[in-house]
């Protein structure tokens, strides 16, 4: 895990670790805009901060807000998913997710929102320079606590990049939670390594809940000229292929590979091109992540296109 980007040039007032802690230099820095505040006593240069993406900024602000406390604390749930690179849906609730005891209960306060728990300890460990909670752990707390779909982006997550499934159950089994037991259980079953990002992610979990015949993942095509490429949902039975578009696929520097957007495009429009053409000859439907955004689009376009329900509503 790297290190988190920017703390170091973080302002904490608290520690005087900056000539600009001056409380009146300060506030001319922030009405100048030269400095921006992120929590009560932390403070960064607007150039440091805009140099993050938006995930780096994230992080950063966990790190503004526990360097800026005098108590050390475990973070947990949506903020040790930031630390960790697991993917969210939904906006950040301007939280620090953290745990704390039974004792002193659950509750929000001072920017923190504070999980009680009777074993404050478990499954803790260290990274980029914090205490929070481990990986499977972190996953299992949101398959808990988050609706149905963000659980599978986070289960496939950590399915994809190694974790085992039968290390979810065990952490679910220690935490032994009295409640949404079976919603952990249930994104936990469905979660499958094969997803390539959230977006498949979200989509498959939309599937489900909508009912839809469900997909084959990465399936394989090939033409004569050879190889075209695993697409990311093929429903055999009714001749059709489904492709999530990331806007990281004209973005993305790495998934770029060398090519201008342009060209990205016009190798995407070759690739669907050659999928109509093989021996199978699929038809292609697409969507973008604003598709996922409004509710129940996506089941309308797939039933337009020709998937099936698993069930029917009856005579």
């Amino acid at each position: 895990m790297d290190a988190i980007r920017g703390r170091e040039r973080l302002l904490i007032t608290r520690h005087r670790n900056h000539a600009a802690a001056d409380p009146r230099a300060l506030r001319r820095a922030v009405r100048s805009g030269e400095m921006l505040r992120l929590r009560s006593g932390a403070y960064v240069r607007r150039a440091v901060w805009s140099a993050l993406t938006i995930d780096e900024q994230h992080r950063l602000e966990i790190a503004a807000a526990l360097d800026a406390s005098s108590s050390g604390l475990v973070v947990v749930g949506r903020s040790a998913a930031a630390i960790w690179g697991v993917p969210l849906l939904g906006r950040h609730d301007g939280l620090v997710h953290v745990r704390t005891t039974v004792a002193a209960g659950t509750r929000t306060e001072h920017g923190f929102r504070k999980h009680a728990t009777s074993s404050p300890d478990q499954h803790v460990v260290q990274g980029a320079g914090v205490f929070l909670s481990s990986p499977a752990r972190t996953v299992v707390d949101l398959a808990l606590s988050e609706p149905f779909a963000s659980g599978v982006v986070a289960v496939d997550w950590a399915l994809r990049t190694g974790m085992e499934r039968d290390e979810l159950r065990s952490v679910l089994d220690e935490v032994a939670p009295k409640q949404r037991r079976a919603h952990a259980e249930r994104a936990i079953a469905f979660g499958d390594g094969r997803s390539g990002s959230a977006g498949e992610s979200w989509s498959r979990a939309q599937m489900e809940e909508a009912g839809l015949v469900m997909p084959v993942l990465q399936e394989r095509f090939t033409d004569r000229q050879g190889l075209i490429g695993f697409v990311d949902f093929y429903w055999p039975q009714f001749g059709l292929v489904g492709e999530f578009d990331g806007i990281g696929k004209l973005t993305d520097p790495g998934m770029l590979a060398g090519r201008s957007p342009r060209q990205a495009l016009a190798d995407e429009k070759r690739r669907e091109d050659r999928l109509r053409n093989s021996d199978r000859r699929p038809a292609v439907t697409r969507w973008l992540w604003e598709v996922l955004e409004q509710r129940g689009r996506l089941a309308s376009l797939l039933l337009s296109a020709g998937v099936r329900r698993r069930w029917t509503s009856g005579p």
